[in-house]
């Protein structure tokens, strides 16, 4: 009886680290380092609020670096050097991948949905 307490124990704290790991949001890695400060661009993502996808995280890449989860509905703004990248996310087993060319002393607003839509607007 002790075993199967003990095993089934086992499987929910499994069960449950899982589970926190895959709703885990926030920073991953620093975005690309800032070397032009002077010519930055301040980049505001918008994971736009959907049903669809709702519980996963969203993580936003750029060059194929990880850099920030995201949760429904949630903002995270940060600054790198103009020119151009690759942004995208993976959002459970969906991946999209977007080029972009960020233009010096900027502001944009990328608006993200769960439909592989990326829309970088200038403000």
């Amino acid at each position: 009886m002790r075993s199967r307490i003990t095993a089934a124990l086992a499987i929910l704290i499994v069960c449950a680290s899982i589970a926190v790991v895959g709703c885990a949001s926030g920073p991953i890695a620093p975005p690309p380092r800032l070397t032009e400060p002077g010519a930055a661009v301040t980049i505001t993502l918008h994971r736009k609020s959907s049903i669809v996808g709702f519980p996963a995280t969203m993580f936003f890449i750029i060059n194929g670096q990880r850099i920030y989860g995201l949760r429904n509905n949630q903002k995270w703004s940060f600054n790198i050097d103009p020119g151009e990248y690759q942004i995208g996310y993976d959002l459970g087993f969906n991946s999209c991948r977007q080029r972009v060319i960020f233009k010096p002393n900027r502001r944009y607003l990328v608006e993200l949905t769960p439909i592989c839509v990326i829309k970088p607007t200038a403000m």
